[in-house]
C-alpha cells in the first residue's frame, strides 16, 4: 500500500447519537493520522536549513499525539469495551499495535534527538524509519473498527459494517456506559496531553469538508485554539495538511483522497 495512503470513508449514521458516533469518531481520528502521515511523506524530502527545527517539531507533536491515541486505546478504551463485550474482544487490535509501536517509538526518539541537537536531520533517515511501520499502521487504521468482534468480518460488506457494529455496541453497552467512557477519555486526555500542541494539531489535521462538526468542543475552546494556541508554534504548523480552519492544503498528499 504505497503512500499517499487512502482515507477511510465516513461511516453512516448521526454523530449526535452516542452509538452511531462511536465508529464515526474513530474514522475521523484515524483520517487525522492518515492525513498527517501523508503530509510528512510529501514534504520531508524538501526540508532544509531553517525548516528543520519547525518541521521536526511538527512531526514530534504529531507522532506524540498518535502514540497517545494508541496508548489510550490499550489502557482505557479497550479494557472498558472488553468488560462489556468479553475478554480479548479487542485482542486483534492490540496485536496490531505491537506490529508498529516499536518503529513509531524509534522515529520519535530520532526526532527528539534532532530537536535537542544530538542528531542531524536526514530526510532519508526519517523516511527509512517511517517506512518501517507506516504501512502496518495505516492498515490498522483503515481496517473496519473493531472487526475482531465478528466471527467472519470478511463476509460483511463494508457499507453494512457500521450498522452491525453499532448494533453490537448497543447490545453490550448502555448510553450511560458510553457517556462515562467518553468522560474518562476526556479527563485522561486533559491530564496527559499538551493543549498548546495537541488541540491545534487536531484542527490542523481534520478536513472540515469531511467532518464539519469535529472536534465537538465549546466555542471558547475552539477560539482559544485558533487565535491563541495556534500562534505559539505557527512556524511548525505550516507543515500540517490543513489550515487552522480545517481547509485542506493542496499538494500534501491528501487532495485527491476523498472517498
Amino acid at each position: 500500500m504505497p503512500h499517499p495512503f487512502p482515507l477511510i470513508p465516513q461511516p453512516p449514521g448521526d454523530w449526535k447519537d452516542v452509538f452511531d458516533n462511536f465508529p464515526i469518531e474513530m474514522a475521523i481520528a484515524h483520517n487525522i493520522f492518515i492525513r498527517g502521515i501523508n503530509a510528512i511523506y510529501a514534504q520531508v524530502g524538501e526540508i532544509q536549513g531553517d525548516q528543520v527545527k519547525p518541521f521536526t517539531f511538527f512531526c514530534s507533536c504529531f507522532f506524540s499525539m498518535l502514540h497517545h491515541h494508541h496508548h489510550l486505546e490499550e489502557t482505557l478504551i479497550f479494557p472498558i469495551l472488553e468488560s462489556h463485550m468479553g475478554e480479548n474482544a479487542m485482542g486483534h487490535n492490540v496485536e496490531q499495535h505491537h506490529g508498529f509501536m516499536d518503529g513509531l517509538k524509534d522515529l520519535e526518539e530520532y526526532l527528539t534527538a534532532i530537536q535537542e541537537e544530538k542528531a542531524s536531520f536526514g530526510a532519508s533517515t526519517v523516511l527509512e524509519k517511517l517506512d518501517s511501520f507506516s504501512e502496518l499502521l495505516v492498515e490498522h487504521l483503515r481496517e473496519v473498527s473493531f472487526e475482531s468482534l465478528f466471527e467472519d468480518p470478511a463476509e460483511i460488506e463494508p457499507q453494512e459494517m457500521n450498522t452491525i457494529e453499532t448494533s453490537k455496541i448497543r447490545a453490550a453497552l448502555t448510553e450511560k456506559d458510553l457517556h462515562d467512557m467518553n468522560a474518562q477519555i476526556s479527563a485522561v486526555s486533559m491530564k496527559e496531553l499538551s493543549l498548546t500542541t495537541t488541540l491545534p494539531m487536531v484542527l490542523l489535521c481534520n478536513d472540515k469538508a469531511m467532518a464539519p462538526h469535529f472536534p465537538p468542543l465549546p466555542a471558547p475552546a475552539l477560539w482559544l485554539a485558533k487565535y491563541v494556541l495556534y500562534y505559539l508554534h505557527r512556524d511548525a504548523w505550516v507543515f500540517a495538511p490543513c489550515d487552522i480552519n480545517g481547509v485542506l492544503k493542496p499538494g500534501l498528499g491528501n487532495d485527491t483522497l476523498h472517498e
